[in-house]
């Protein structure tokens, strides 16, 4: 019934996640001439000096919203396959916090300190150990573990050279590293978001 439903729909916002991310990055970039995605940030694409910043702006309030409702679809699903309730309401509550961080990304664009989301998309890093967490008693989710370990392992090394770890970030290439970083740490909502659907839906 309905009940079956709703976590289901709330799944297809995680599903939207980096649809909605990618579309503003890409949108964002075609209509800012001469931006180049090696050496920018693509925060840069939201700023003042931006020719349109109402795109990427507006891209990632929806990206961000998104992923703040998917956070709870997120929580019902694991719950629904036989999750404990700390793992599943950690999961929902890191991907929706994250969600709450690009919300304020997009509505206060560089170089305003609330640009930052105040930390809040961080804990985006340690969602995949707590949907392991969750699953680790789930019947044949032995590739979607696999996934949620690749993807952990990646977004923790992305992110530490984006923290300047090993020094491999430059202004020549910063853009590149931080194209590779979101590669790590947004598809990857949409990816087990839909996986989470179809395993409720059999």
């Amino acid at each position: 019934g309905t009940q079956m439903r709703s976590p289901r729909h709330l799944l297809s916002f995680g599903i939207a996640v980096p649809i909605l991310y990618y579309l503003a990055l890409l949108l964002g970039s075609a209509f800012y001439p001469g931006y180049s995605h090696v050496t920018r940030y693509a925060s840069e694409l939201g700023a003042a000096e931006a020719p349109h910043p109402w795109i990427f702006n507006s891209g990632i309030v929806a990206a961000g919203v998104a992923a703040l409702l998917a956070g709870p679809g997120f929580a019902f699903a694991l719950r629904r396959l036989g999750s404990d309730r700390l793992p599943a309401v950690l999961t929902g509550l890191t991907i929706s916090l994250w969600g709450v961080a690009m919300v304020l990304g997009g509505s206060f664009p560089m170089p305003d300190p609330r640009h930052g989301g105040f930390g809040l998309g961080l804990p985006l890093l340690v969602a995949p150990l707590f949907l392991l967490w969750g699953l680790r008693r789930t019947p044949d989710a032995g590739r979607l573990r696999l996934f949620l370990l690749v993807v952990f392992l990646a977004m923790t090394a992305l992110f530490a050279v984006m923290m300047g770890v090993g020094g491999l970030v430059t202004l020549a290439n910063v853009g590149l590293w931080q194209r590779g970083n979101a590669l790590a740490s947004i598809p990857w909502i949409g990816i087990v978001a839909y996986a989470l659907r179809r395993r409720l839906a059999r």
